[in-house]
């Protein structure tokens, strides 16, 4: 045995990009160690240290591969063929769509950068689509992110940032859990206990930092929105807010016209009413401290004759109908744990929080978020010390494109029409608008898919629907590690590298200030197997193709890494010398918002320059300009009935801390942990329908029913089944349960999920709070 090597790096499978040391012996990779002298690099979770089974894994794809057998098949007739010949033939193909069809007939697919090492990629891949024209990504930001880094916005301007664990007296984690999503979160919420911060939790599982918190509240999926609510009700009823952080810097102080929800306006000026001089005042980018005014938050005005009232009022009168007893009824969490709740996030400021997927996976999540980030504004702690904070950025120049999409590229965009203010903005498409627009050809037919990672089947709802529309395509291709569903509807499949294959460019690894300087290129530490590529080159390869080597540095990946780091005085190979990485000194800043921007103005990047309390943007595209709590709704019954009597539990889902989305299932390692998909439940609901402790039983919706084992959980509520979303092997990764269509006998969660209803701003379907019944099963 040779000698072992020891390679800084980090790891690029999750959200956390860890700090680690790579072992390396002849060749092969043989470790990942945690890096305690890098930002993120404390420690390591089981993926991570898993990577040499992935790096090495048999089952890895080598070469491009072509159909050659109709689709649907049972076999495909897979024929390996050279990367010149599936080059040119994607760029042969999408070049010819584009001209007959226009480019918006080509859409793009994105795997998640957060759960996968697409975030080596992320960005070259962006331009691509952006330069070649492509109006649709799907992306499944509506099953992710969105609301947290674009739903969020519109109250605050930008997304959620950053909770100041170091300085925080309180931390609020809701619908997130960093022991299996974000292990770098995980580290700080511990440090930050240690030192006496205070923990609240929000998740109807007690796993993670529930099980320490300070306080863990438990409300039925979907009812989020209500109990953020119901906690603001609680902090309003009783002075507990920061009135002056709102006077000055909300919108909450501005009139409101009752005859038609718009904000009196003098000019361009909005109106506020001044208590001292019992008149309307014209706010005129001056804060009302600065000029004295006394501005009313409540009651009614008559100026000029229109009755209005302050915005603030209306967001006081909708949070007063949500009083303790009815927060308590709608979302079973006791009424005294909800005073319990305010009563902390009052008492400990500066106050943190952070919200992911268990929020974000409803059909009323829009809504929720604003719900929640109005609940974080009360206490006045945004982007101070200890709250939650907007982290500095090493200043590279942006190489997604976005200066090359045109507005008619993005009017194009599949779900804009319906949902203008939503993903679509963006140009990201929803899996349901995709595939009806394949069905239906309305408002045009995507002709082509160009997937990068995106196991489809198994990240978006109603997986048969979506294999009946990948099938209908006139072409498909795949890049991927491994043969998964979705890659196994392809018309060619290509084999893509793992991160500790390629080189990879990570500028800052955020967490605090020492993480968001940090510069780092990772280098390859084992070979490719076969002839696979990273992700990167391919994009580059392509693009010059498609005649877009302007774009893209003359087709040189080099050229553009180097011009990544110009603006930062850095060279490739300044770095390459240097693996651990090399720091970019920045500042933090607190209360940024404060500070003059262009043209001497201050505040927040919304509509009205302050903090959202009233959207009169929601108001014109016909939402409720206030949070509004709706409950969320189950799936339409399909050949039964959908009365409640039918579908008497719950069912939600949540992540393990072994497997990342539909990967790493066979990873020995981690399924000898994890060998099949569970379901937990209370003890008593399991009793009442005879199944046993690790016994199998038929977990079923209107959609259809999945076999899975039984877990218990006697904190778990009696009317609710929490599943694991991701699975689809029974052994190896050559076998997956009945692909494409995802039939009887199933292991899939997302086949419980036929076309489910989806929020009417961000078209996120409801995943997690679905309608269901058990059964025992052999």
């Amino acid at each position: 045995m040779g000698k072992a090597e020891r390679h800084h790096g980090f790891c690029a499978l999750c959200r956390s990009r860890c700090g680690c040391i790579n072992v390396v012996e002849e060749g092969r990779l043989v470790a990942v160690e945690p890096d305690p002298g890098h930002p993120t690099g404390a420690h390591l979770c089981a993926k991570g240290r898993a990577a040499p089974e992935l790096v090495h894994h048999p089952e890895r794809l080598t070469r491009p591969l072509r159909r050659t057998a109709p689709k649907g098949a049972a076999d495909p007739g897979w024929r390996e063929i050279g990367w010149d010949e599936a080059l040119d033939e994607i760029a042969g193909r999408l070049a010819a769509i584009a001209a007959e069809s226009g480019p918006q007939a080509v859409t793009f697919a994105i795997t998640t950068p957060s759960g996968t090492a697409m975030s080596d990629h992320i960005d070259w891949v962006e331009r691509l689509v952006r330069a070649f024209g492509a109006s649709n990504t799907l992306y499944a930001t509506e099953l992710c992110n969105w609301h947290k880094d674009h739903a969020t916005a519109f109250t605050f301007g930008e997304g959620v940032g950053v909770p100041d664990f170091e300085r925080a007296g309180c931390l609020l984690l809701w619908g997130h859990n960093p022991s299996t999503a974000w292990l770098a979160h995980g580290q700080r919420l511990a440090e930050a206990r240690a030192r006496g911060a205070r923990v609240i939790v929000v998740d109807p599982r007690r796993a993670g930092p529930a099980v320490k918190a300070d306080l863990w509240l438990a409300p039925r999926p979907g009812t989020d929105g209500a109990l953020a609510l119901g906690l603001a009700n609680r902090l309003l009823e009783t002075g507990r807010f920061d009135r002056d952080f709102l006077a000055d810097w909300s919108n909450g102080p501005f009139l409101v016209r009752e005859a038609d929800g718009r904000f009196l306006r003098r000019g361009a000026h909005y109106l506020c009413w001044d208590e001292a001089s019992g008149q309307a005042v014209a706010l005129d980018g001056r804060l009302p401290s600065e000029r004295g005014v006394a501005p009313a938050l409540d009651g009614s005005y008559e100026v000029d004759g229109e009755a209005c009232r302050p915005a603030f009022d209306h967001y006081r009168r909708l949070c007063a109908g949500w009083t303790p007893e009815r927060t308590a009824a709608a979302t079973g969490v006791p009424a005294e744990q909800i005073e319990a709740a305010a009563s902390l996030l009052w008492d400990s400021r500066p106050a943190g929080y952070y919200a992911w997927t268990g929020l974000g996976q409803h059909d009323n999540a829009t809504q929720t978020d604003r719900a929640l980030a109005l609940l974080y504004a009360l206490l006045g702690s945004y982007d101070a010390p200890g709250g939650n904070l907007q982290l500095p950025a090493v200043p590279a120049p942006a190489v997604a494109g976005r200066e090359l999409v045109t507005p008619e590229q993005r009017a194009r965009t599949l779900g804009l029409a319906e949902r203008p203010l939503g993903p679509a903005a963006g140009g990201w498409v929803t899996g349901a608008d995709f595939c009806r627009a394949v069905e239906t050809g309305a408002p045009y037919r995507p002709r082509a898919l160009v997937a990068f990672g995106s196991n489809l089947l198994l990240s978006q709802p109603d997986p048969a629907r979506l294999s009946r529309a990948l099938q209908a395509l006139e072409f498909h291709v795949q890049a991927e590690l491994f043969m998964t569903p979705t890659a196994a509807l392809a018309d060619l499949v290509l084999p893509v590298s793992s991160p500790w294959e390629h080189e990879a460019l990570r500028l800052g690894f955020g967490r605090l200030v020492e993480g968001c300087e940090r510069v780092q290129l990772r280098r390859p530490v084992a070979a490719p197997p076969g002839e696979a590529r990273s992700d990167t080159a391919i994009v580059f390869e392509l693009a010059t193709r498609l005649g877009l080597a302007n774009s893209f540095f003359g087709g040189d990946p080099e050229e553009g890494l180097r011009h990544r780091l110009s603006a930062l005085g850095l060279t490739p190979e300044e770095l390459r010398a240097r693996p651990e990485g090399l720091p970019v000194p920045l500042e933090q800043r607190f209360r940024k918002y404060a500070e003059p921007a262009g043209e001497g103005r201050r505040g927040f990047a919304t509509e009205t320059g302050r903090v959202e309390v009233y959207s009169e943007l929601f108001l014109r595209h016909g939402y409720d300009p206030v949070p509004a709590f709706r409950p969320s709704r189950a799936a339409p019954a399909r050949g039964g009935s959908a009365a409640r009597g039918d579908w008497p539990l719950t069912l939600s889902c949540a992540k393990v801390t072994q497997f990342c989305h539909s990967q790493h299932r066979n990873l020995p390692s981690l399924r000898r942990v994890l060998p099949e998909p569970r379901a937990e439940l209370n003890p008593a609901t399991a009793a009442a329908h005879g199944i046993a402790r690790d016994g199998w039983l038929w977990l079923e919706t209107a959609a259809g029913r999945i076999r899975v084992r039984a877990a218990f959980n006697p904190q778990l509520r009696p009317d609710l089944v929490v599943a694991q979303f991701g699975w689809w092997l029974t052994g190896r990764a050559a076998e997956p349960e009945r692909h494409p269509a995802f039939g009887e006998g199933t292991v899939s969660y997302n086949a419980l999920l036929a076309d489910p209803p989806a929020d009417p701003i961000s078209g996120a379907p409801n995943l997690r709070s679905q309608s269901c019944r058990i059964a025992a099963a052999e």
